[in-house]
């Protein structure tokens, strides 16, 4: 018995196109199967009808029906993101931890650095946002760029109703829903999976970065912060290439999240006066700014010659 194949899933040998329609297929078939349970156990938990739900995200009527929308919400990450990540680790290498490069703890000196990256890293990413809004389309295509921003108004119109929360378990469930799981979701298929099988196909590790960033900040469909989060996935991404553990992206998605969640709740309760986007802007923007990217650039350099040191001090 050949027991080296057995460590490896059906797919292993297959090309990385195959690979890319794998996961595609997996998260359409994943995220129809949770949205359907979804709509079943919304009607006995939540006393709504499978065709009520249906009229109710057509109208996007989330003020009455914030709890439900929450649900389906949790489901959409889960179903969308999550298992489709872990089912395609376990078809391409059978042990899905290993494949995603999750069977290593996150080493606590990197981890604070990421934290710190994070945190030095708000004021030119905001900037960006400010320079991307500023955008415009050729004058012959207005009409298509007003949908455009009425379409990122809707999007951030429902965001804030999901940041709403009037009490302490509130903003826990909102940590959950918005931080948590979109962090190990998006960072598991984005990075864990898409970017490596970019690595795969093209052999660089950099075009494969800024290729799955790109898919990242386009699965937002958010026209007005697509660069940012480009910027956002490239620096996760980085996080990954250079460390090889799945969980130092994810520590930096949840942290970044976790910043505008909270930041959001103290802001909308009126204990903040200043908007979150405008982080850095206030006085002297391009002080900040330049700081700002200077910095991020020395904590990438910092926690990639640490990890280099570590796998070399393994290695001798």
């Amino acid at each position: 018995m050949n027991f080296s194949r057995m460590a490896y899933g059906f797919f292993h040998t297959a090309r990385p196109f195959t690979k890319i329609l794998l996961v595609l297929f997996l998260m359409l078939t994943s995220y129809l199967i949770l949205f359907g349970l979804g709509i079943l156990i919304a009607w006995p938990v939540f006393n709504v009808s499978p065709p009520e739900v249906i009229r109710i995200l057509e109208e996007q009527n989330t003020q009455d029906h914030i709890v439900l929308m929450k649900f389906l919400q949790v489901l959409y990450s889960i179903g969308l993101l999550l298992i489709p990540a872990l089912l395609a680790g376990f078809m391409i290498r059978k042990d899905a931890r290993d494949f995603l490069k999750a069977d290593h703890r996150p080493k606590i000196t990197i981890s604070i650095l990421v934290l710190v990256l994070l945190l030095v890293s708000i004021p030119w990413i905001n900037y960006l946002g400010y320079l991307n809004e500023q955008l415009s389309l050729p004058e012959r295509w207005s009409e298509l760029m007003e949908k455009i921003r009425q379409s990122d108004e809707d999007s951030w119109e429902l965001m804030k109703t999901y940041l709403s929360a009037n009490n302490i378990w509130g903003l826990f469930f909102n940590l959950f829903m918005i931080a948590l799981i979109p962090a190990i979701g998006e960072e598991f298929l984005f990075r864990g999976v898409l970017q490596r099988i970019f690595g795969e196909w093209f052999n660089n590790p950099h075009l494969a970065v800024w290729l799955a960033a790109i898919l990242f900040s386009l699965a937002h469909y958010q026209f007005l912060g697509f660069m940012p989060r480009i910027m956002l996935g490239a620096l996760f991404g980085y996080l990954f290439l250079w460390t090889q553990n799945i969980w130092m992206p994810v520590i930096a998605h949840f942290i970044n999240n976790t910043v505008g969640v909270v930041y959001y709740y103290l802001f909308l309760q009126g204990r903040i006066g200043v908007d979150p986007q405008q982080l850095g802007m206030q006085q002297n923007p391009v002080l900040f700014i330049c700081g700002s990217i200077l910095l991020t650039i020395i904590g990438l350099t910092v926690i990639r010659q640490i990890q280099k040191y570590s796998t070399d001090s393994q290695s001798s």
